[in-house]
């Protein structure tokens, strides 16, 4: 009975081994499903890593694009302020000159010219030399006194840095024959030039003035002698 109970251990280590052995024969069969699932989980992180570096370069191609349009938009605009900056000193330097212009009298004929001939081109500068002795004689003669007061002025952009400018104002002259004060509104036209990042006057007229324009656009000639009465009828006979 004891040799039964061992060749029975026996047999039941060999059939542990096998076992054992059975296990281990198809261990390998149970690693393909792991090794299958390993591959699988690394494209499934290279699909995401692509995924991820995709949505990165959108994100900064869109935030290149962005910037790109933030400059562009931010450079319109810029140019926008500018435009509307220069129009506006234009139009600011119009109403300075407008005012000079319009400022003279017979006490002192000289303070005039030397303030329109400030500030003005060159070619501007030498047409009210050309008439100044003229004009000082008509100012000093007639008695001429005018100032003014500048009631709007409209700036509209020309090629080259220029500007023309329209000003309304109200001019009060009087003069010898005239010593009661008249107010007029008159249009005035003015050029005006930006050189050099320097703004100056290139051009005046009046707006119902025909021809090129000079100082004496701006002061009011002397009023004529009122003409003779018309000899009275003879009585018929």
């Amino acid at each position: 009975m004891g040799e039964n109970a061992t060749v029975e251990a026996a047999v039941d280590d060999t059939a542990a081994v096998d076992e054992g052995t059975g296990e281990a024969a198809t261990a390998p069969a149970a690693d393909a499903p792991e090794d299958g699932g390993a591959a699988a989980w690394y494209r499934d992180r290279r699909v995401r890593a692509a995924a991820v570096l995709i949505a990165a370069l959108a994100i900064t191609a869109g935030a290149v694009f962005g910037f790109i349009k933030y400059r562009s938009v931010a450079g319109e605009l810029a140019a926008l302020q500018q435009a509307q900056t220069d129009r506006d000193t234009a139009a600011q330097v119009a109403r300075d000159y407008a005012l000079k212009s319009l400022t003279y009298s017979y006490d002192d004929p000289d303070a005039f010219f030397r303030a329109v001939e400030d500030g003005v081109s060159a070619d501007l500068k030498d047409k009210y030399i050309a008439v100044t002795d003229v004009l000082k004689q008509l100012i000093v003669d007639g008695q001429l006194t005018s100032t003014g007061e500048v009631l709007a002025a409209e700036a509209t952009a020309q090629p080259g840095d220029s500007y023309h400018v329209v000003v309304s104002a109200a001019q009060t002259t009087r003069n010898l024959q005239r010593p009661t004060p008249r107010v007029s509104v008159i249009l005035l036209q003015i050029n005006v030039t930006k050189a050099g990042g320097n703004w100056q006057v290139s051009d005046i007229r009046r707006a119902n003035a025909g021809g090129q324009a000079t100082g004496g656009d701006q002061l009011p000639a002397p009023e004529p002698e009122p003409a003779p009465a018309p000899p009275a009828p003879k009585p018929k006979r």
